[in-house]
């Protein structure tokens, strides 16, 4: 397990636009980042996913007011990452596989979500910025 603090977008300033094609493309590329090549979903999929989810990809942004002082920001949110061990992943551990190994097989289960993963499906649902992302999260 591992896990950090974020800081959240104030509700009460918080304010919407549709996201641009690029702003949506790099949110993409840096999800799909951590999957090994042969296994990476496609951009359109993970489009479609995110759309079904969260409806039209929106960029959020505070600009600051009395209930948050002005920051723009209001309270932490927090980012998670679980690998569940599995039987496979408890054999690649045993033999002494790598971290990538152990990775890639987590992912095949669809058990496993990185901290960047978990902190892009939160700013998907506007409660973060990916600039908070990046400052908490591994490249």
């Amino acid at each position: 397990l591992a896990q950090r603090l974020a800081r959240r977008l104030c509700m009460a300033c918080r304010k919407s636009e549709p996201a641009s094609a690029d702003f949506v493309a790099e949110l993409q590329d840096e999800y799909l980042r951590a999957f090994s090549p042969g296994m990476r979903p496609s951009h359109d999929a993970l489009r479609d996913q995110w759309q079904a989810q969260y409806g039209t990809v929106q960029r959020y942004r505070s600009s600051g007011c009395a209930h948050c002082n002005g920051t723009g920001l209001s309270g932490r949110v927090g980012l998670h990452e679980l690998l569940s061990v599995t039987s496979a992943i408890r054999r690649l551990i045993q033999t002494g596989a790598r971290s990538e190994d152990i990775q890639q097989e987590a992912f095949q289960g669809g058990l496993f979500r990185t901290l960047r993963q978990d902190g892009i499906t939160k700013v998907l649902a506007g409660l973060i910025t990916i600039e908070e992302v990046r400052a908490n999260s591994n490249a």
